[in-house]
């Protein structure tokens, strides 16, 4: 898309801090580049990464005091690791309440991704939320992914279930023997998420990690009523289609969140799954949508 820049090679992330994953050079006006990519284990960019570098590229073009309320993202390709992505922002809307934003994710010719964004002033008006779909304990209670095989009952010795987690974040699935290695009788799956590094202070960065969290792990309870979550990547192959994510209001993405999730639907092999996400204190920050590929392999 930028054709008169170099594309060069992106720099070799860490694995662990998201702040700096998700920071971009800008090339131009409205137009930023990834320093860094996150391979997903598939020789694939992590589809939280495109997510969460489109709303920090977005966050470049607006006004400062306005924050992200909601994004739509259509995913169109994988995008490789090994070429810097280019995001390009178009802006939509600049209205006197809200900002809206187009953000468009290539790899040369390759389109990777279509979002849109919207920001907002802060104002105050009406509040409720409805509590999780399950009852579920606080993350204090509940073994991380890494601690099944040595603290967790007799059916997990063994397993690699730290593979779960990513070197950036931190996985505690509740109820694990009800999803990880059987089928569950319902489609829903509820975890706590932690990333494991600390960020700033900026409320837009923590915007930008929550989207880059949203995608982690959302679609498991479209698989768990038809197969334990160990093998659900095995037996089909499952990729993003569409996201949606409306934040509710600021919170901390470097602390405990619990994302309560549910699917409705799944035929054609597409799966839906809705979510609502909980700080470790009950409140909800934001919600998320997700439709995916479910795929006999």
């Amino acid at each position: 898309m930028y054709s008169s820049f170099s594309p060069g090679m992106p720099a070799q992330w860490d694995g662990a801090n998201v702040e700096t994953l998700l920071g971009l050079e800008q090339v131009e006006e409205g137009a930023y580049r990834s320093r860094f990519n996150e391979d997903n284990r598939n020789g694939r960019v992590f589809g939280g990464q495109l997510i969460g570098q489109a709303l920090r590229a977005a966050q470049g073009t607006v006004a400062e005091g306005r924050f992200a309320t909601a994004m739509q993202v259509l995913f169109l390709q994988g995008g490789l690791v090994d070429i810097p992505i280019d995001y390009c922002v178009t802006t939509l809307q600049e209205g006197k309440r809200f900002s809206s934003r187009r953000i468009e994710a290539s790899q040369g010719e390759r389109r990777l991704l279509d979002a849109h964004a919207t920001f907002q002033i802060p104002a105050q008006g009406i509040t409720h939320a409805l509590p999780p779909y399950h009852a579920v304990p606080s993350p204090d209670d509940v073994l991380s992914a890494g601690d099944l095989a040595s603290r967790g009952s007799p059916q997990f010795a063994g397993g690699n279930w730290q593979r779960m987690e990513l070197p950036s974040l931190e996985l505690k699935v509740v109820n694990p023997e009800q999803h990880l290695t059987s089928k569950h009788d319902r489609p829903e799956f509820a975890f706590w998420v932690r990333l494991r590094q600390p960020l700033g202070d900026d409320p837009a960065v923590h915007s930008a990690a929550l989207a880059y969290l949203s995608d982690y792990r959302l679609n498991s309870a479209a698989l768990t009523s038809h197969v334990p979550i160990r093998d659900g990547h095995s037996r089909y192959y499952v990729a993003s289609l569409n996201h949606s994510l409306w934040l509710h209001r600021p919170c901390r993405a470097d602390d405990w969140l619990l994302f309560s999730t549910e699917s409705p639907a799944a035929q054609g092999e597409r799966g839906l799954t809705l979510a609502r996400l909980y700080d470790k204190h009950g409140v909800l920050v934001a919600s998320a949508s997700q439709e995916c590929l479910i795929s006999g392999r």
